[in-house]
């Protein structure tokens, strides 16, 4: 019994690379035409090239060359596209004219994404001019061309020429040749009518076609025509209506995946337009006012039922559509605080909270994808930006119409770029320790005034002691082994900064693990330095708060702070502080309970 072939893994590359570029349909009219040939006996193709290209549409490749479906389909890519350009002809010198319509070629195949170039056929950047291959061609006739351009072209095809059978031999002698350029131009009319039918909802990025006059469907053409507040935000996202992914994720009427574009609508929900056009505001809403990223390590189905109360009171207002039949969160109270505030009402009873439904049901949140509790991604900065546009076009009548002063305050908040968190602790410390008087006297005469020293002028005098020693606050540094060496250095490297920029006297610092450690009174200026730290065991805030308050009861600490708490948000459920105090966390971490004082996030 005779065994089984073994698959020809370079084969199997070369198909699935082919496989790859029908993906494209600007190229799919071409590769009808072309006629891939494994050049087994070497007859085109050397032994160190890639594959050689006939006027008439024969690609010979490399019999046993491995590489990448991706590093194929590039390969492949270029030489259709040479074909298409009507480039495959011959123009001595011809291995300058081969140079030239490669990167020619290339450039077309970068900007429409075609798989990946290989290792052995990267090169430097190179300009191409707006002649094009022509351009090249001259310039190089006169010039001469870079040893390393000459080096590359050698490497797609070795000691021999990439373009062959130009005088008519060859295996495809008998066959007429096509007409390229046109079936190249039909390939991009194909291309563009695709990715209007995309931007249509008539198919989808991957090549779905959708059900055009579903409700959801309606619905997303609706808003782009007459809403300019979320039309491109409706443009900038595909439209799932697969019950069987609704099912998977378990979405009962919708969801948003922000990073990946996508909005799920559950057919089995029937909705009729009305409520779909509302339901689909919803969730670009959640999407242009960037909810994900704006958790910050809250609660994720807290987050998006506090979320939910603000986006459906706004629709509402505005008269966007219908709200669904089976039930929405909206409490027109809630309204006029923001989702932070509403998020804090709504955990003082977390029980009830709890079994609020969202559009994606009971107990789970709408916002699918992963968590990004650090800075917005890309998909949302566009998100942001396409919600602000829609808002300035909303705008230039002169009138807001029935967009809601809450939802613009919101959009226009998320159009300025956050305050750094080391800008808002100078804030914090020039409050608590405005630049002390400055005092001159007569006592003792100006040096600066040399010139006119007949005319006596005061010199200026520093602050009495007693006000100096005023200038002091206090610092409670969790040193439990959860605390990032990180956040440890760029939290007493900006408090001795800001002490010595603002003649701070000393700081009384406590480091706090389980257990108070006072380290006493301490310069500005020793914190700067390598300063040895106690703890590194686990975290309760409240002795070293409570040291504090010893010291202020004998009188060795000011009875009113100011108080600087540093710690990672990993501690016990309250802390009791009488002191005007401050929060010092890192970026996306929260504290387990509502501080009274200001939060500062480290990035």
């Amino acid at each position: 019994m005779a065994r089984p072939r073994r698959p020809d893994p370079a084969q199997a590359a070369r198909d699935a690379g082919i496989a790859l570029l029908r993906e494209k349909a600007v190229l799919l009219p071409l590769l009808g035409e072309i006629h891939f040939i494994p050049d087994k006996t070497h007859l085109f193709v050397a032994d160190k090239g890639w594959l050689a290209v006939t006027p008439k549409g024969s690609v010979y490749l490399h019999p046993t060359r491995r590489a990448a479906p991706e590093e194929w389909a590039r390969v492949i890519g270029i030489a259709a596209v040479c074909l298409g350009f009507g480039m495959v002809r011959g123009r001595p010198p011809q291995d300058l004219w081969e140079t030239a319509c490669l990167l020619s070629a290339e450039r077309f195949c970068e900007e429409l994404k075609l798989g990946q170039a290989p290792e052995v056929l990267w090169h430097g950047p190179v300009v191409v001019p707006a002649g094009g291959e022509d351009t090249f061609f001259s310039r190089w006739c006169a010039d001469g061309v870079e040893p390393s351009l000459a080096q590359w072209q050698r490497s797609w095809c070795g000691d021999r020429p990439l373009f062959v059978g130009l005088d008519g031999t060859g295996g495809d002698r008998w066959r007429k040749p096509p007409d390229w350029p046109a079936l190249l131009a039909e390939g991009i009319a194909q291309g563009v009518g695709r990715a209007l039918r995309v931007v249509g909802g008539r198919e989808t990025a991957a090549g779905r076609v959708t059900v055009a006059d579903s409700p959801a469907q309606r619905a997303k053409r609706r808003l782009m025509d007459s809403y300019p507040l979320l039309g491109a935000l409706a443009a900038g996202f595909d439209l799932e209506e697969d019950l069987a992914q609704c099912r998977h994720y378990d979405i009962q009427v919708a969801a948003i995946d922000v990073g990946a574009r996508r909005i799920w609508m559950n057919p089995a929900a029937r909705l009729s337009h009305p409520e779909a056009l509302f339901v689909f505001a919803h969730e670009l809403l959640h999407a242009g006012l960037n909810h994900g990223s704006r958790r910050r390590g809250r609660d994720p189905l807290l987050w998006n039922v506090a979320c939910d109360f603000l986006v459906n009171a706004w629709l509402i207002d505005m008269g966007v559509g219908t709200p669904p039949a089976l039930g929405l969160l909206h409490d027109a109270a809630l309204a006029k605080h923001s989702a932070e505030e509403v998020y804090d009402l709504l955990a003082r009873d977390l029980r009830r909270a709890r079994k609020l439904a969202t559009l994606r049901g009971p107990g789970q949140p709408d916002m699918l994808g992963e968590a990004r509790d650090g800075p917005f991604v890309d998909a949302e900065e566009y998100c942001r930006r396409a919600l602000a546009q829609g808002l300035e076009r909303c705008l230039f009548g002169g009138g807001r119409g029935t967009v809601p002063a809450g939802l613009i305050e919101e959009i226009r908040s998320l159009s300025q770029p956050p305050i750094p968190w080391d800008v808002r602790l100078a804030d914090w410390f020039d409050e608590r320790f405005p630049p002390p008087e400055l005092r001159r006297s007569y006592a003792r005469p100006s040096r600066r005034q040399s010139a006119t020293p007949g005319i006596p002028r005061p010199s200026p005098l520093k602050p009495p002691e007693e006000e100096r020693k005023s200038r002091i606050f206090g610092v409670v540094l969790d040193t439990s082994g959860s605390m990032p060496p990180q956040l440890l250095g760029k939290a007493l490297g900006a408090i001795a900064s800001y002490s010595l920029a603002r003649d701070v006297y000393a700081v009384r610092l406590v480091c706090c693990d389980a257990a108070a450690y006072d380290s006493g009174w301490v310069e500005p200026e020793r914190l700067l330095e390598r300063f040895t730290l106690k703890g590194r065991g686990g975290t309760v805030l409240q002795p070293g708060v409570d040291c504090l308050r010893r010291l202020a009861e004998r009188g060795e600490f000011p009875r009113q702070g100011p108080l600087l708490v540093i710690t990672d948000g990993d501690c016990e459920d309250a802390v009791d502080i009488a002191f005007d105090h401050a929060f010092l966390l890192p970026e996306g971490r929260r504290l387990p309970f509502a501080p009274k004082g200001e939060v500062f996030a480290v990035k």
